[in-house]
């Protein structure tokens, strides 16, 4: 082999090396992190990277030749879809950022990063200095224009700076309406509104890859004002708006982003508009692409949500006596446990003093025993005669598991006279804390 190539070798190989990057990041407080894990975002998912446990609130990760550019994904706590940011990396750069709860994230090396978070700020800036000018009782137009004739100055700047970088994707898509002369406040609103979508473009892989397009999508649900609507029906509305943009994507896409706009309406307690968005577009589409896995979650929530009637089943097999026929309470309190469950041992009993101190009018236990067989569960149920006991077989494979979504024992919920869903205890504690309240 040429000597001169071999020298060429042994010089490239230290390099290669040192051209290792990293990700360094300072958590506060300390004590609240444990482990961060590291993904890799692509349209339709994540890819993981690496996992690091966080010293003194430092977490520390090597980003080598694998560590391919685009956009990442720094999870810090679960659950994991709540405690998480999206970072750029472009494939070159060490990254070195700072985390509080309170503030959020600062980078501090990172030219991409810090470039989006200086645009960032300073649009925000300006967009508070343009609330504060409409608010006032004396319109000062000429302020006003020259606020807007700032932000389009800024927009200039910062896409010319970010020309050929993956940060231009995002300050693109985050360009607010700016207006070429002075409007009214409700001109302004409503042409805001009107252009909210304007300059994002759904189909922008790079996009798809980050939070941008959820975010952007719940923040126009939540706070577009469509006259004319209730509060639920302008929901649905901007709902049907939102689901318009994306139809021009890959319906796996599609999917995986209204699935995980669904979640955020669950964790925010938003059920309807959760409900809606499921059975008008993301049943239909998991249909059509076979995903029965996603379509059972989607009913058995929908079927399992407040104010709907609880799935009714057979509590008695000699008579024959529904859940829906019982008529002796105004409220019941429904709870499937097992003779085999620890648990459920300790719980039960406990339960069951409790339901002596409630108002027997008011409040009716029906315990439902998922079982093998009945011979524990015919001993165990002796010592609580004041419920309305009841037995299932086959355990975990009998029908009640699917329709009341059971993955654990006991669970708990709470129905009213016409057995429908009133209130989802997390556990047995909870479940006091709302009678407590009643």
């Amino acid at each position: 082999m040429n000597s001169k190539f071999i020298f060429f070798l042994l010089v490239m190989i230290p390099s290669l090396i040192i051209s290792q990057n990293t990700l360094k990041a300072n958590f506060t407080p300390e004590k609240d992190f444990t482990w961060g894990i590291l993904y890799k975002n692509s349209p339709t998912g994540k890819k993981y990277v690496a996992q690091s446990k966080f010293v003194e609130g430092n977490l520390v990760f090597k980003l080598n030749e694998k560590a391919t550019k685009g956009i990442y994904k720094l999870v810090y706590a679960v659950p994991q879809n709540e405690y998480n940011f999206d970072l750029i990396y472009n494939g070159k750069e060490d990254i070195e950022l700072t985390f509080s709860l309170n503030n959020g994230v600062t980078f501090i090396k990172s030219s991409e990063n810090i470039l989006l978070f200086s645009y960032l700020n300073k649009l925000t800036s300006l967009g508070k200095l343009l609330e504060v000018e409409y608010k006032k009782d004396k319109i000062n137009r000429k302020a006003i224009t020259t606020i807007f004739d700032r932000q389009r100055e800024l927009q200039i700047i910062y896409e010319e700076k970010s020309n050929g970088l993956l940060v231009n994707h995002f300050i693109k898509a985050n360009k607010p309406y700016i207006p070429i002369k002075y409007e009214s406040i409700s001109n302004y609103l409503k042409n805001q509104t009107s252009n909210y979508f304007e300059n994002i473009d759904f189909s922008d892989k790079i996009l798809q890859s980050s939070s941008l397009l959820l975010d952007k999508s719940l923040a126009y649900i939540s706070s577009v004002v469509s006259k004319g609507f209730i509060k639920q029906k302008k929901y649905n509305y901007n709902i049907d708006q939102v689901v318009a943009k994306i139809k021009i994507t890959n319906p796996d896409f599609q999917k995986v982003f209204l699935e995980k706009m669904w979640r955020k309406f669950v964790s925010y307690n938003q059920i309807k508009s959760a409900n809606y968005l499921a059975e008008k577009y993301l049943i239909p589409l998991a249909n059509q692409q076979n995903d029965k896995n996603l379509v059972l979650k989607l009913n058995q929530f929908k079927n399992l949500s407040i104010g709907n009637s609880a799935p009714d089943f057979i509590l008695d097999e000699n008579s024959q006596k529904k859940l829906s026929a019982l008529d002796v309470a105004e409220n019941y309190i429904l709870v499937f446990w097992s003779s085999g469950c620890s648990h459920c041992l300790k719980e039960l009993p406990q339960l069951h003093s409790l339901s002596q101190k409630l108002n027997s009018t008011k409040y009716k236990v029906v315990a439902v025993g998922l079982e093998e067989n009945n011979t524990k569960w015919s001993s165990e149920v002796k010592k609580f005669p004041n419920f309305f006991n009841a037995i299932k077989l086959q355990k975990w494979n009998n029908k009640v598991v699917m329709d009341y979504a059971l993955t654990s024992t006991p669970t708990y919920f709470v129905l009213d006279q016409n057995k429908k869903f009133k209130f989802k205890p997390e556990g047995l504690e909870d479940l006091k804390a709302y009678l407590n309240k009643e």
